[in-house]
C-alpha cells in the first residue's frame, strides 16, 4: 500500500502563469472603489490571499479611511468580474511545463492531492477553467477559506478528513509552491516544502532560501526526481 501523502499545490507562478491581467484586474477594482488610479506589482500579490491584497491596497491608497468589510467584499466581486472577462480566451492562460505531470504522478503513487491558494475558488475556478488541472484535485482550500494564508494548512488538514475521511498529520503533507511566503507557511505548519523559482533576481531567489525551504528547485520538469524526494521524505 503507498505511503500516504498529502500534496498542496499553489496555483500562480507554480502550476501556470496568467501574466499581469489578474493583477490590473484587482488594481482597477479597487480603483473604481476608491475613484483614483491605483498599482499593484508583483510584490504587492506574490504569496499573499486576495482579501489581503485588498486590505493592504486600501491602506496604501485610502488615506487612512477606515476599511470596511463590506467595501472589501464588493471589491472581490468586482475584481471577479472583470479577471472572468480579462482572462479570456483561453491562452491568457499557461501551464509551466512539468506542472500537469508532477500532478498527475503524485496521483499514479497513491497521493492526495489539493489545490491550496490564495485565490478565492472562484478566482481559482476562472484561472484554471480551460487548462484541465481542476480535475486533478481531490479538494481546495482557498483565500476565502482564512483570515491568512497561514490559516490554510490546518483548514487543509480539516478538509482532507471530510473529503477523503483521512487523517494528515504536518510530516505527511508537502506544500509546493514559488514564493518566499510559500516556503515559511510550509515550515510554520511542520509540513515539507518544495518551492520553485521561477523569477531570474537573485534577492528573489535568497529571499526563498531564507526560509529555508526542504526542497529549492528551478522547474517542475524533473518529475521522477521531484517524486523520488517526496517518496524518501
Amino acid at each position: 500500500m503507498p505511503r500516504r501523502r498529502l500534496i498542496l499545490f499553489d496555483i500562480d507562478g507554480t502550476l501556470i502563469s496568467s501574466g499581469p491581467v489578474p493583477r490590473q484586474c484587482m488594481a482597477a477594482a479597487v480603483g473604481e472603489h476608491l475613484m483614483l488610479k491605483v498599482e499593484l506589482s508583483f510584490h504587492d500579490v506574490a504569496g499573499s490571499t486576495d482579501p489581503i491584497i485588498v486590505r493592504q491596497a486600501l491602506l496604501k491608497y485610502g488615506n487612512d479611511a477606515p476599511i470596511d468589510e463590506g467595501a472589501i467584499s464588493a471589491i472581490l466581486d468586482r475584481y471577479l468580474e472583470l479577471v472572468e472577462t480579462g482572462l479570456r480566451p483561453a491562452d491568457s492562460v499557461q501551464v509551466f511545463p512539468g506542472a500537469r505531470e508532477l500532478i498527475e504522478a503524485c496521483r499514479a503513487a497513491g497521493w492526495a492531492t489539493a489545490i491550496m491558494t490564495g485565490n478565492l475558488e472562484r478566482g481559482a475556478r476562472i484561472k484554471l477553467a480551460d487548462t484541465g488541472l481542476w480535475e486533478l484535485f481531490d479538494f481546495g482550500i482557498f483565500g476565502d477559506d482564512g483570515h491568512k494564508r497561514e490559516d490554510l494548512p490546518f483548514v487543509a488538514a480539516e478538509r482532507a478528513w471530510d473529503v477523503l475521511g483521512e487523517a494528515y498529520p504536518a510530516k505527511t503533507t508537502i506544500l509546493v509552491g514559488d514564493t518566499p511566503a510559500d516556503a515559511r507557511v510550509a515550515r510554520n505548519a511542520g509540513m515539507a516544502g518544495m518551492v520553485v523559482c521561477r523569477r531570474d533576481d537573485p534577492e528573489w531567489r535568497r529571499a526563498i532560501e531564507d526560509e529555508r525551504p526542504t526542497w529549492l528547485v528551478d522547474t517542475l520538469e524533473e518529475t521522477q526526481q521531484l517524486i523520488q524526494w517526496i517518496k524518501e521524505f
